[in-house]
């Protein structure tokens, strides 16, 4: 409830409102769920206490206990925002303030994994593989079409939204291969697997936070989130531009910062899943590294489209143009973030053994000896493809840095630089001769045309109606339609309208017809009860 009024805090905006009565739906309709799983819990045991759960769960039926999953996927999965029930993250984030989406996407959403993470591995202490098989999927499938959604998007927080789906997906990959690693017998790589689980669940809640406060910046300067219209806000906002390059970096997994430790654990515990026995796991352990890879590339494209496009080259509107730098209270604020993402992944090994001393906690994972050792900031994970000393890439990309400045620096001492206009072939030039985010995306949208279905416009302008092949501007937009929304969601909610108009004619204000209605219901429960 207190969320909800987050989101609709600007109310004067119908499309916010709407953006709210979507959130407050969905959200508690994953509630319902989550209650129903928990009655279910407390009859089955006798109790409510988590306690006894984790002591009772074995004599479960499966069938029952296969109810109790699917409800607690639904129930914690929507409100993790997990595809399919993802639909009210891309329009709620977007619709709060800045500060309110980096306390949703940092914090809020990790509840629901939390939360999944206790009922699906610590209130059960055994888990059929099916369960690690659909919970990988799911994974595999939020991160994929979670990333592709973000590159169709030119709405920069909902960029956001949607690789905060992405991230999710992540995580997912690794509760999932824990959960199969687990089922199967292999409990150091169902270990490994949770603390990458844990570690780039707490990592996302860093480099986003730090995402969308750097958003909220370039919002509050530029009074837009369309990217379209920004541009050159590097030379306007230098420190929030560097702050949401760092950010950038971090999402996508690239040294030196946090979502690399996390995304390389996660792969360790994948590749750990092909060297295991059977084919099943073999199989699916593939699908989660090939996901988990093309999802990294996919969301490098992507922050390279939403950096470049939003703070280099020209100014493409009068407010990125009139932008000036934030005050000094948010700058401090992501400047601790960002510092936060860069120790998190300077010392990622003292990290990820933090995360497995916190699986070890679990008590089907108490006893297990890890995989993975750490000496120091050395990280070393038996049949890995590799150890990771984190403090020594740093090191060494510093130095990298300070030689070739050096060096620079003493070539060039001496030789002089003019500046002057760049050569543009007789044409003058300008913001229009920019790549957009439009042009930037489009290849790869095409290429995933099947899935995204963008819709695109093409409009022409035209000296006048006499001379239509003597065209003044051409002028294309791109839009990515949400699937689920569009093919799901949206028929179920006007078919649900549909019933209430109908069901609604019941209501005839007249309070006769109210107390016939009574008498009837009387009538038929006395003869249920006689009979």
């Amino acid at each position: 409830l207190a969320s909800y009024f987050l989101v609709v805090f600007d109310h004067k905006e119908h499309e916010n409102v709407q953006a709210g009565f979507l959130y407050f739906i969905i959200t508690h309709i994953a509630t319902a769920c989550i209650m129903l799983m928990f009655l279910i819990l407390a009859h089955v045991t006798g109790s409510f206490d988590f306690d006894v759960w984790r002591t009772s769960t074995a004599d479960i039926s499966p069938l029952v206990a296969g109810i109790i999953f699917l409800l607690a996927i639904v129930g914690f999965g929507t409100k993790a925002g997990v595809i399919p029930f993802h639909v009210w993250l891309p329009a709620a984030h977007p619709a709060a303030p800045s500060q309110v989406s980096a306390l949703m996407s940092g914090v809020m959403i990790k509840t629901g994994i939390f939360m999944l993470i206790r009922v699906l591995l610590d209130f059960f202490s055994a888990t059929p593989a099916w369960l690690g098989v659909l919970v990988l999927i799911l994974g595999a499938v939020s991160s994929l079409l979670g990333v592709l959604y973000a590159l169709g998007e030119h709405d920069l927080k909902r960029l956001l939204a949607y690789h905060s789906i992405e991230n999710i997906g992540i995580i997912l990959l690794g509760v999932g291969a824990a959960l199969l690693f687990r089922s199967v017998g292999e409990e150091a790589y169902a270990l490994l697997a949770l603390a990458s689980a844990l570690f780039h669940t707490a990592n996302h809640a860093i480099f986003k936070s730090l995402l969308f406060m750097s958003a909220g910046a370039v919002v509050a300067a530029t009074h837009t989130r369309n990217i379209e219209s920004y541009g050159g806000l590097i030379k306007r906002m230098p420190e929030t531009a560097l702050f949401f390059l760092i950010g950038s970096i971090a999402i996508s997994g690239i040294i030196p910062f946090n979502g690399f430790v996390s995304e390389w654990l996660t792969f360790q515990a994948l590749f750990g899943g092909v060297h295991t026995a059977g084919v099943l796991v073999q199989s699916v352990m593939g699908l989660g590294i090939a996901a988990l890879a093309f999802t990294g590339g996919l969301a490098a494209a992507c922050f390279v489209k939403a950096f470049g496009v939003t703070f280099l080259a020209r100014p493409r509107s009068k407010e990125a143009e009139h932008a000036q730098e934030v005050g000094s209270g948010m700058r401090i604020s992501m400047a601790l973030l960002a510092l936060v993402a860069l120790l998190l992944g300077i010392f990622g090994g003292s990290a990820a053994k933090l995360f497995l001393q916190i699986g070890q906690s679990f008590p089907s994972l108490a006893t297990v000896t890890p995989n993975m050792t750490v000496h120091g900031e050395y990280v070393n994970v038996a049949s890995g493809f590799g150890g990771l000393q984190m403090w020594w890439l740093f090191v060494g990309l510093l130095v990298a840095f300070l030689v070739t400045w050096i060096f620079t620096r003493s070539v060039c001492r001496r030789n002089t630089i003019t500046v002057g206009e760049t050569w543009d072939c007789g044409f003058p030039l300008g913001p229009r001769m920019e790549i957009t985010a439009t042009s930037f995306s489009r290849s790869i949208v095409t290429i995933f045309s099947g899935i995204l279905r963008p819709d695109t416009h093409l409009h022409k302008e035209t000296v006048d109606a006499k001379h239509p092949y003597f065209v003044r501007s051409i002028t294309m937009s791109m839009h990515v339609q949400d699937l689920y929304r569009m093919y799901v969601y949206d028929p179920i909610g006007r078919a649900t309208i549909s019933l209430a108009q109908v069901v609604g004619k019941i209501q005839s204000g007249s309070t006769h017809m109210y107390l016939l209605y009574m008498m009837v219901v009387l009538v038929i429960m006395l003869a249920w009860v006689t009979h």
